[in-house]
């Protein structure tokens, strides 16, 4: 999705956006409300925060599970760059970006996290676990390992991950693909543009356990693009048991 300088405008986009996928999984970007900022904790939100809110809302609307980048509050400190989970309006969990990008200041404006975070997927017989990273921890496969570690199955990455690395960018979410065999799913921004970003962002893209890409179905909106991928678990199972010591 596009992301501007406007909370509104992005909560809007997400809205319409969400509307239109069929799937039972929605993942939107990284920060998907503000995009990354300096300014970052004028925008922090606990449970009644506008972000937050509109994540749990719209996930119980659209009986499904809902993953959101937000700006997390944090006692008196800077806030947390977070993913928070829901699922049919019911809190899952979050989980708090762990490595902050250095090069853009990051750890100027956001706390970093100490935790990984999975969850239970249940949809009739289909029962899998997710886990999270988020953007710039991409680049920390111990973090995906920690993940699999906790028996997920797939992994979402949310980002803002500009278009001057799309090469790093697809070839690390390969990487923990092969190296996990497991689902990998990145899901970026369309373009930001605030007063602190300025850009095209892009390449949204799933691997599966052999480190192909998923085939894609695709619905271009006005504000961004909706990546729609179908996985097979069981086959994901069957590379795991010939392929895991």
């Amino acid at each position: 999705m596009n992301i501007t300088n406007e909370v509104d405008i992005n909560l809007m986009t997400a809205k319409e956006m969400i509307e239109k996928c069929e799937e039972d999984i929605v993942c939107l970007p990284e920060l998907f409300s503000t995009g990354f900022r300096q300014d970052a904790i004028n925008f922090a939100e606990g449970e009644n925060g506008r972000a937050f809110k509109f994540i749990k809302e719209i996930s119980a609307k659209r009986k499904i599970l809902l993953i959101g980048g937000i700006t997390e509050k944090d006692k008196g400190n800077l806030p947390y760059n977070a993913a928070v989970v829901f699922e049919n309006g019911n809190f899952i969990g979050k989980y708090r970006k762990i490595h902050l990008f250095r090069h853009c200041n990051e750890h100027l404006y956001y706390s970093a996290g100490d935790k990984v975070f999975t969850c239970d997927f249940n949809k009739g017989e289909f029962k899998t676990k997710i886990g999270l990273m988020i953007c710039y921890d991409l680049r920390f496969p111990e973090i995906a390992r920690e993940i699999m570690k906790q028996d997920a199955e797939i992994i979402f990455v949310p980002a803002n991950f500009p278009v001057q690395r799309k090469n790093h960018w697809k070839a690390l979410l390969k990487a923990r693909a092969i190296e996990n065999l497991c689902y990998v799913v990145g899901v970026n921004a369309n373009e930001i543009h605030n007063k602190y970003i300025e850009g095209k962002f892009g390449n949204s893209v799933c691997y599966n356990p052999w480190g192909n890409s998923v085939k894609r179905k695709l619905q271009n909106l006005d504000n961004g693009t909706i990546f729609e991928f179908e996985i097979n678990i069981e086959k994901e199972r069957a590379i795991r048991k010939n392929f895991i010591n």
